[in-house]
C-alpha cells in the first residue's frame, strides 16, 4: 500500500490534567542523559530547550508505548535502565528520546509514557532479549509496567527532527478502510482540509516524521499501515482545528470515511534536568 501523508487525523480527545506532570517527569528519568544534551534556544518570553535527533535510513526504530507504574518508577530508573542501555549497546541499540503523554486518544495504546530506541536491524534487539545478563534484569522491568506496546518502523530518508520544549509531539497511527473509496475520500481530504489548517485561527500542525512499518521478526504488538509525528504549539490548538465549522462540515466527513481505526497520542519531549 501506498504509503500517504497524513497531516492531521483529529479527534475529540480526553485530557487526563491530573497525570501531566507525572507523566513528564517518568518520561524525563527514562531520557539518558547523553541524549538529553539539549541545547538552549533564547527567546524574548522564556528560554526554549531543544534536541535535535537524526532519523537514518537503514535503521529500524522502535516505538515503545508504556504504563508506567508510578511507585516502580525508582527501581525502573536505578536499577533496569542503566545495564539494559549498556547491554542494548553492545548490540547497537540506544535510546533516541524519552516523551510524556499529556493526551490520550487510544484504546489499543494507554499508557504514560512513549520511547524511542534504534536499532541496526531487528534481529539486533531479539539478540539483545537472549543475552544472559539482559534476562537476569528482565524481570524488574516487567514489574514496573503495567502495559507496554511496540512497533516498529523505518523512514524513507534521512531526516534530522528538532524536538523543542515549547511544542506538543502527536504520535498517530492509522489504518484505512479496505478499498479504493477510502484511498479517494483521504486523498480529497488533503485538498480539502489543507486552506482550513492554515486559517483555522490556531498555528499549521507540522508534519515532521512518517514511519514506514518495517519487519519485527515477531517482536510488534502494534502495527499500524500509517504511523507519523506532528508538531502543534497546544492540545487546545488540535481541539480548535477539530472544532472549527468549515473543517467539521467539509473535511472531518472525508477523514471519517477512510479511516478504520486511528490512535492519536500527544505527548511533551523530556529533557534531562
Amino acid at each position: 500500500m501506498k504509503f500517504l501523508s497524513l497531516a492531521t487525523f483529529l479527534s475529540v480527545l480526553f485530557i487526563v490534567q491530573n497525570n501531566i506532570a507525572q507523566n513528564q517527569y517518568v518520561a524525563m528519568l527514562l531520557l539518558p542523559k547523553k541524549v538529553a544534551n539539549a541545547k538552549i534556544e533564547n527567546s524574548e518570553s522564556h528560554d526554549v530547550k531543544t534536541q535535535a535527533i537524526l532519523f537514518k535510513k537503514g535503521k529500524v526504530y522502535e516505538l515503545a508505548f508504556a504504563d508506567i507504574k508510578p511507585d516502580k518508577m525508582e527501581q525502573l530508573n536505578k536499577q533496569y535502565f542503566p545495564k539494559a542501555l549498556e547491554l542494548a549497546a553492545q548490540y547497537g541499540g540506544k535510546m533516541i528520546g524519552g516523551f510524556g503523554v499529556v493526551k490520550n486518544k487510544s484504546k489499543s495504546l494507554p499508557g504514560n509514557m512513549v520511547a524511542i530506541f534504534e536499532w541496526p536491524t531487528a534481529e539486533s534487539r531479539l539478540k539483545f532479549l537472549k543475552n544472559k545478563q539482559y534476562k537476569k534484569i528482565a524481570p524488574i522491568r516487567d514489574e514496573a509496567i503495567n502495559t507496554m506496546n511496540l512497533g516498529y518502523f523505518e523512514v524513507a530518508k534521512d531526516k534530522i527532527v528538532t524536538f523543542r520544549s515549547d511544542k506538543v509531539y502527536e504520535f498517530g497511527g492509522v489504518d484505512l478502510k479496505a478499498g479504493e473509496q477510502a484511498q479517494t475520500s483521504i486523498k480529497k481530504y488533503f485538498e480539502v482540509s489543507e486552506p482550513i489548517k492554515r486559517n483555522y485561527g490556531g498555528t499549521y500542525p507540522e508534519f515532521v516524521l512518517r514511519l514506514i512499518s518495517t519487519d519485527s521478526k515477531g517482536q510488534a504488538t502494534y502495527e499500524p499501515q500509517m504511523q507519523f509525528i506532528i508538531e502543534w504549539d497546544s492540545v487546545e490548538d488540535n481541539e480548535k482545528l477539530f472544532a472549527n465549522k468549515e473543517f467539521k462540515t467539509k473535511a472531518a466527513p472525508l477523514m471519517m470515511s477512510a479511516v478504520a481505526k486511528a490512535d492519536f497520542v500527544f505527548t511533551k519531549f523530556s529533557f534531562q534536568e
